[in-house]
Formats: structure tokens, sequence, C-alpha cells
């Protein structure tokens, strides 16, 4: 846990966040038909929400802020299923942080081979 921030005050930013990425989701769809319908001052402010979304969204990934990933976790982030994850893991392709019996957990920074 971070110093300085209780469990609960985590919770509510994340949720605060997913909210706002919710919000920011929509206003960049709103922005986007705009500048599709060749309206040119609406790029300005596409381009501020995208890069801001982009932020938030990087805030809400898993693993962030060094917590370990789970198999399912894993596998979205390298857009496979967890079995195939799986399967790599047992060839020896990727390796996870943790094996503890049947508890499997991942940094988020491994790389197939």
């Amino acid at each position: 846990m971070e110093a300085g921030l209780g469990m609960q005050t985590i919770v509510e930013a994340t949720s605060r966040l997913e909210r706002s990425a919710r919000l920011l989701l929509a206003r960049a769809g709103q922005l986007e038909e705009l500048v599709c319908h060749g309206e040119e001052e609406a790029w300005i402010p596409y381009l501020l929400t995208l890069g801001t979304l982009a932020h938030v969204l990087d805030h809400l990934t898993p693993g962030r802020r060094g917590e370990l990933l789970t198999t399912s976790q894993m596998a979205a982030r390298l857009n496979l299923s967890p079995k195939t994850l799986l399967r790599r893991k047992a060839r020896g392709e990727i390796r996870p942080a943790l094996e503890c019996g049947k508890l499997i957990r991942w940094r988020g920074d491994e790389v197939p081979q």
C-alpha cells in the first residue's frame, strides 16, 4: 500500500478514475463525430480528450502500481487466451514472477521468447 493512503482512499480513487474514463470515452466519441464531419475546431478538444483518456487508462492498467497479475489479466495484456498463456509457460517460452503450487502470478513485463 502506498504511504499515507488508506485502502479505502485507493479504492475510491480507482472508482473515480474508472468513471472518468467512461466519461472521456463518451466525449471522445462525440468529438470524433464532429471531426469526421469536417469541423476543424473540434480537432484540438478531440486530441486533448484522447491524450487525457490515454493517461487515465494507463493508471487503470492492471499491474501499473506494482501488483502481480493473475493469469487471466496477463493473458489479456498479451492478447492471448489464459489457456494459451499456460501452454507457453509449460513450454518454457515465458516465466511467471511467482509460482507456488497452483498459484501463478505475473509481473506484467514478462515477454514471450
